[in-house]
């Protein structure tokens, strides 16, 4: 007697990957060899959020299958974050620490503005000591 059964096929993705990006201590593209990894996972292997991170405010940007983005926003203080559909990452799952108001207000003056800040302090400089050796002068 030969019953006819119908094969099941299981696919499981072993290895998969996710890129965990801005207020981390190493930002990069990070492989999982288990089955699963969480948001916590995650920013463990990317060594951590830095001191400038926002853990109230951390977003999973995912790939819904149809080409459309869905962005989840996490808060790392909250119990609920475990019930968030984005607490489990997936494949190609892209992590995005935000940086705090401190870190952002900082990066408003970058190299031109710190260019200008030196030079008008070094024409300050001049004017004052040409103006001291001349007082002294007469």
């Amino acid at each position: 007697f030969f019953t006819e059964e119908k094969p099941v096929v299981t696919v499981r993705i072993v290895n998969y990957s996710v890129n965990i990006m801005g207020e981390v201590l190493r930002p990069g593209k990070y492989e999982s060899m288990s089955g699963r990894m969480t948001i916590l996972d995650g920013l463990a292997m990317a060594g951590d959020m830095t001191i400038y991170g926002r853990r109230d405010n951390v977003k999973v940007l995912r790939d819904d299958g149809n080409g459309e983005l869905i962005i989840y926003t996490l808060n790392l203080t909250d119990k609920n974050m475990f019930y968030s559909p984005a607490f489990f990452l997936e494949q190609n799952d892209v992590v995005y620490v935000e940086p705090n108001k401190s870190k952002a207000n900082s990066s408003k003056y970058g190299a031109a503005e710190s260019f200008r800040i030196s030079t008008l302090s070094v024409l300050i400089s001049l004017i004052t000591m040409t103006t001291t050796i001349f007082g002294l002068l007469r």
